[in-house]
């Protein structure tokens, strides 16, 4: 047997992508500065035997046969046929809607969109006229937006997500590309509308084992596409889930906050819900409070609560200031007012917010729907600290003591109706420029609820057929969306969950 090394120069990865390798040691420049993984410079051993059906030939390649012809090509088609993505640096943002990725077959320019559906029925594979067999075709006819609405039941949040990918012609330059040339990054994902929680340990506990999401850990999602899938639709919806159904999630563990973003810049609202995941575990301890017997127990309790709710809002604060920041130093306004009795749509609300982003319009809609549920707990609290004790006459008992900082008047229902009127002044302007109308469903549902409570009292029933109307608007754009992309071809890249 002779041993014979690889003639070719250029490391493993170069060699692979057909493409000229500096050599540089111990990893090349070429794929360092691309974010890609260099394969090194270790060349496989080749033996070569020689046998008397080719009389003896030893050379330093094999003779090549039918039969190891056709396994190579095989070896190319399903290489060809699986495309691993990577973010281009620099890193953007998840939330950014258009970024450039790399792959073996150049560069891309790609939008994100996720869209909530059956992926039993939405997705297609195996179709003969598929040249690729991890081509897959898309079903989303009956696609409708997500049903937020809380079950209370004790069945633990899932979500499971698949990511598809649409890449049209590739562009000459980055320059000439336009919407024409962009790709598409699909999260198609469903998930329950429950957030069960158990104290237990993850050892122990069977639901948290079966999370293969949770499972992974925070470091799998620091990278294309397992952050953007994390950040963008996993967690959003995990928090929302938690919060509805008034219950604490594993996502306000510090290393769920800070790991997954390592490598990838945040975003306002990245920072948003990083406060936000702390409210769960306020509503479940709130919802344990409020029905205890009255008496002095009940009203210390009310307190320590309190006192953690002026800390979040503390926070609230500090974010809010820093948003106002960033806006004022890009020289935009954060919103503006524009008219919107245009045809009547935005009955009884005349004057809707248009927002210098889509982003900024987003975290807007967040921020006003959760200080909603925020500022009704707090009000719950306040109104077990008041209550007078049983068998006291009104004014005759000293005034409770209150954490400092406290506003009262802040957590009034007057208040916490002008954020219902603010959530649905922003919500047009979110679906219209979003490419995930699910993420609108959860604030819709706080706000119908609040006008719903409202209604007890004789009022908001403008503002209910307002918001029935735009639940409408709701599945239209989910529709509308649906029907873009079965347009499209698609090949899978990733499973989640």
């Amino acid at each position: 047997m002779v041993g014979v090394p690889g003639k070719y120069k250029g490391c493993n990865t170069c060699r692979a992508r057909r493409v000229a390798c500096d050599n540089g040691r111990p990893f090349c420049k070429k794929c360092t500065d691309y974010g890609r993984e260099c394969g090194g410079y270790e060349r496989e051993t080749v033996f070569i035997v020689g046998t008397q059906e080719d009389k003896g030939r030893c050379s330093s390649h094999p003779p090549r046969n039918q039969q190891g012809g056709k396994k190579a090509k095989s070896n190319q088609a399903r290489q060809a046929e699986k495309l691993d993505f990577v973010a281009t640096e620099p890193w953007q943002p998840a939330w950014i809607d258009v970024m450039w990725l790399s792959s073996t077959a150049g560069s891309h320019r790609v939008r994100f969109v996720a869209l909530q559906t059956d992926l039993s029925s939405a997705i297609q594979t195996g179709s003969p006229r598929s040249p690729r067999k991890n081509e897959v075709a898309l079903s989303l006819g009956g696609v409708c937006s997500l049903d937020a609405n809380p079950t209370f039941g004790s069945e633990p949040f899932y979500l499971k997500s698949r990511c598809l990918m649409h890449l049209p012609p590739k562009s000459n330059s980055r320059q000439t590309a336009d919407n024409s040339s962009e790709g598409v990054c699909l999260f198609l994902y469903e998930q329950n509308s429950s957030s069960g929680y158990s104290n237990g340990a993850p050892w122990k506990d069977a639901a948290v084992q079966a999370d293969r999401i949770r499972e992974r850990g925070p470091t799998a999602y620091q990278s294309f596409p397992e952050h953007h899938f994390f950040a963008r639709v996993y967690r959003p919806s995990a928090i929302w889930a938690a919060l509805l159904n008034r219950q604490p999630t594993f996502l306000c563990s510090p290393e769920w906050t800070v790991v997954p973003w390592e490598r990838h810049p945040r975003t306002p609202l990245d920072d948003l819900l990083d406060v936000v995941v702390l409210l769960p575990s306020i509503f479940s301890r709130a919802d344990r409070i409020t029905p205890l017997e009255e008496g002095p127990s009940r009203r210390m309790k009310a307190r320590d609560l309190l006192s953690n709710c002026v800390n979040i809002e503390r926070q609230f604060d500090i974010w809010y200031s820093m948003v106002h920041q960033r806006v004022d130093e890009s020289g935009a306004p954060l919103y503006w007012v524009t008219d919107g009795t245009t045809g009547g749509a935005h009955t009884p609300f005349r004057e809707t917010f248009n927002f210098p982003s889509p982003l900024m319009g987003l975290i807007h809609v967040y921020f006003s729907a959760v200080l909603i549920s925020f500022h009704q707990c707090v009000y719950g609290l306040l109104d077990a600290i008041f209550e007078p004790e049983s068998g006291s006459s009104p004014g005759s008992s000293a005034p409770p003591e209150l954490p400092p900082g406290l506003d009262l008047q802040k957590y009034q229902p007057a208040q916490t109706r002008v954020l219902a009127e603010n959530v649905c002044r922003s919500l047009d302007f979110a679906l219209q420029t979003t490419g995930q109308p699910d993420l609108l469903a959860a604030p819709l549902c706080v706000v119908s609820e609040f006008y719903n409570g409202i209604g007890r009292f004789g009022e908001g029933e403008l503002e209910r057929q307002w918001c029935a109307s735009f639940r409408g608007r709701l599945e239209s754009k989910c529709r509308e969306v649906g029907s873009w992309l079965q347009e499209k071809k698609w090949v899978e890249t990733k499973q989640f969950g």
